[in-house]
């Protein structure tokens, strides 16, 4: 066991297993200090008389069981920097003896270096639930909120861990770290879905022109934005993109944009499709786009046009078309259509096809039954023996009218 190992290290081991001990601990995440912290109370008290004395020693009492080792770990850590000592201050901050508590509070006002507030911040987040870290988060986000403290702020809102980025760039935000260009940048090109959005939507505020740019941006949440962001007068056809986008979600903000002025999507996208299906240059973002939107808010009259796009070379564009013509045709027309491609190459659209047979699973012929039972893709033979379930359910019910007579009369 691991606490038992280090809890060994800092009582009686050498200095080179010490040394590697707390190297092994620097880059450890966040999570395993607070999972040592659980597991060290569960384990009991160390040896008796333990008191830490060195870096190792004090990291080691920090997590011991008993409250006074606690205390005295906490004042030796005081006197250690660096991101470890100050994670482990952290940690006991919300410390569920008062006296122990209060002193590592007070000596965490003071690690707000640029490598200590990254540690401080990660622990303080996953101790936030617990009771006795009710307002600690505030406290210190107070002390980052110093005018001196920019560089830990910056440091925060760099740190590769996800949850200290989002606190350190919405901190960032609230103390008007970023200027246009480091929104835009964030919004564009951050790892984090959070973090670009936040920034996309702090810019828009700024300058709504802005707009245009980000709707070339790669995340889903921010091109949603940038479409909520445009005037209400844009031209249709400037809408045409975020209607065909590749995320329901920027999909659905384009259509409320016409919808607002009263403009039917559906009519954009059976005109922009036609032109797709004629033109030899549409891109296959483009046409799975049109044909997932016109499926989303078409009608059956529709399904004619999206069957044109079925026999598309390309697995993105008939997968689309599979899915809004399940969502669209009328159950007379589900087999025909889409029966030929139960046997399709890739797994996305026989998946999207049995999904919609499920709608008439008593039509459905042996045969198609068969190849999505023997088929690789567990979802798809899920969806197929489902089928075949409702389609003996229902010869059951046709079969023997009186089972559902006797079932009435029991009641």
């Amino acid at each position: 066991m691991l606490w038992g190992r280090l809890r060994e290290a800092a009582a009686r081991g050498p200095a080179q297993s010490r040394a590697a001990a707390v190297e092994a601990l620097g880059r450890a995440p966040a999570e395993l200090l607070t999972r040592l912290d659980r597991v060290a109370r569960v384990a009991g008290r160390g040896p008796t008389g333990f008191l830490p004395t060195d870096l190792l020693g004090g990291l080691v009492g920090a997590l011991d069981a008993d409250g006074r080792v606690r205390q005295a770990a906490v004042e030796a850590l005081a006197a250690f920097g660096g991101p470890l000592p100050a994670a482990a201050l952290a940690l006991r901050a919300a410390d569920w003896v008062p006296e122990v508590a209060a002193g590592a509070r007070v000596a965490l006002r003071s690690r707000t270096a640029p490598d200590e507030a990254p540690a401080v911040v990660g622990v303080l987040l996953r101790v936030a639930g617990r009771r006795r870290a009710r307002g600690l988060l505030a406290e210190y986000r107070a002390v980052l909120a110093e005018p001196a403290q920019r560089r830990a702020v910056r440091a925060l809102a760099a740190h590769p861990d996800p949850r200290v980025r989002r606190f350190g760039v919405e901190l960032a935000l609230d103390l008007g770290e970023y200027v246009r260009g480091d929104l835009l940048r964030t919004a564009l090109h951050d790892a984090d879905q959070a973090c670009r959005r936040m920034c996309a939507q702090r810019l828009l505020e700024l300058d709504p022109e802005q707009a245009g740019r980000l709707l070339w941006a790669s995340g889903a949440g921010v091109r949603e934005l940038a479409v909520s962001a445009l005037p209400a007068d844009v031209p249709a056809t400037r809408l045409v993109a975020p209607l065909a986008d590749r995320a329901r979600m920027v999909r659905a903000q384009a259509r409320w944009k016409l919808y607002q002025r009263g403009e039917p999507p559906a009519e954009v996208y059976r005109k922009q499709l036609r032109k797709a299906v004629k033109s030899a240059d549409a891109g296959p973002g483009l046409l799975a786009g049109l044909t997932a939107g016109l499926g989303e808010c078409g009608d059956a009259a529709d399904v004619e046009l999206l069957a044109r796009v079925l026999p598309d070379p390309r697995a993105g564009v008939r997968r689309a078309a599979a899915r809004a013509v399940g969502r669209l045709a009328r159950p007379g027309e589900l087999v025909p259509l889409l029966g030929p491609l139960a046997n399709d190459p890739d797994p996305g659209v026989a998946r999207e096809v049995f999904e919609a047979l499920l709608r008439v699973p008593h039509e459905v012929p042996p045969e198609t039954l068969w190849i999505g039972r023997t088929r690789t893709e567990p979802a798809v033979r899920r969806l197929a023996e489902l089928i075949g379930v409702r389609r003996d359910a229902a010869e059951i019910r046709t079969t023997d009218p009186t089972r559902s007579r006797g079932r009435a009369r029991g009641r």
